[in-house]
């Protein structure tokens, strides 16, 4: 994993449970929860966010761990995840349509890796990070 350039989508919320910039999954169930969105945009995140759901894993069961590292953890895409990248900026063209503002965040040293499969890693943010977070 040395080397590797991690990828974060994040809009300007700010999570409750990690105390950084909400992620892009965040800002679409939200931007979907208010259905104020034109037909087609709905219908595209939506069929963004099942595709999501097929081919992502959620490892946000580690946040229930005890640990303080797994309550503040993010995810990361890995960045030969070339599928779930395709889609996420397909997503953040969406919701920038909808005026919501997403930034992309790169990283080679995403934190403490509690968790990792073959298209993201979920960390715990080092102190560095957390900064541009």
């Amino acid at each position: 994993m040395v080397g590797l350039m991690f990828i974060r989508f994040v809009s300007g919320d700010i999570d409750q449970d990690s105390r950084v910039s909400a992620g892009i999954f965040c800002a679409a169930f939200n931007l979907l929860d208010e259905a104020v969105l034109h037909q087609d945009d709905y219908a595209e995140l939506a069929d963004l966010m099942g595709w999501f759901r097929v081919h992502l894993k959620g490892p946000f069961e580690y946040r229930l761990k005890s640990s303080w590292r797994a309550r503040r953890a993010i995810c990361w895409f890995k960045p030969t995840a070339h599928g779930h990248l395709f889609r996420a900026w397909r997503m953040a063209t969406v919701l920038e349509r909808n005026n919501i503002f997403i930034r992309m965040i790169k990283t080679r040293r995403p934190g403490y890796i509690l968790y990792e499969d073959e298209a993201q890693i979920f960390a715990e943010p080092f102190a560095e990070i957390r900064r541009v977070l």
